[in-house]
């Protein structure tokens, strides 16, 4: 089964056995994808609002919820439910951060045009002027822009971490030789 983004109707990418919420639907605004979506036979369904907070919780903890729409979160929680119905679900968008929540709840991923994500990521707000991790969109020390930077996993940190400490131990032991 599939879940459609917007992005799948525009690009006149729309698979047998499609699902979508209503929030796609309002989003196709021009005739021609309207055309093409009715005659997708594509099933509109709502979101349930407690899958809906889940994806939010989700969101929040990787830090997409600060790019994600109301519709994405929509199209994420429709495919959330579809999964623990018991479906073998895939969205099909070209959005990132769709795509990076996906991966974190163990969602498919059909992309259309680009290569899509290989592997989830976290994103973080930090402030442009002194690195602070914050919460706003200003830095309440400095006062400078806060932007949102992608950060490695725990596990990816640790890893690094202890094959350099075993690169400075091997040029440690040819030195002292």
């Amino acid at each position: 089964m599939y879940v459609i983004d917007t992005s799948a109707v525009f690009l006149r990418k729309i698979p047998e056995n499609s699902v979508t919420v209503p929030e796609v639907v309002d989003e196709i605004i021009d005739e021609e994808s309207k055309l093409y979506f009715q005659i997708s036979n594509v099933r509109v369904e709502c979101s349930q609002p407690e899958y809906v907070l889940r994806i939010k919780r989700v969101a929040k903890e990787t830090g997409d919820v600060h790019r994600l729409s109301n519709t994405d979160v929509k199209v994420l929680a429709k495919a959330l439910e579809l999964k623990e119905k018991g479906f073998e679900v895939s969205i099909v968008t070209d959005d990132y951060s769709i795509q990076n929540v996906a991966k974190v709840i163990g969602v498919g991923i059909e992309s259309i045009i680009q290569k899509g994500i290989s592997k989830a990521f976290k994103w973080v707000k930090v402030c442009k002027g002194c690195g602070r991790k914050v919460e706003g969109d200003v830095c309440p020390v400095c006062g400078s822009e806060v932007v949102l930077r992608r950060v490695r996993s725990e596990k990816a940190r640790r890893s690094r971490s202890k094959s350099k400490k075993a690169k400075r131990k091997g040029f440690d032991d040819w030195r002292d030789s």
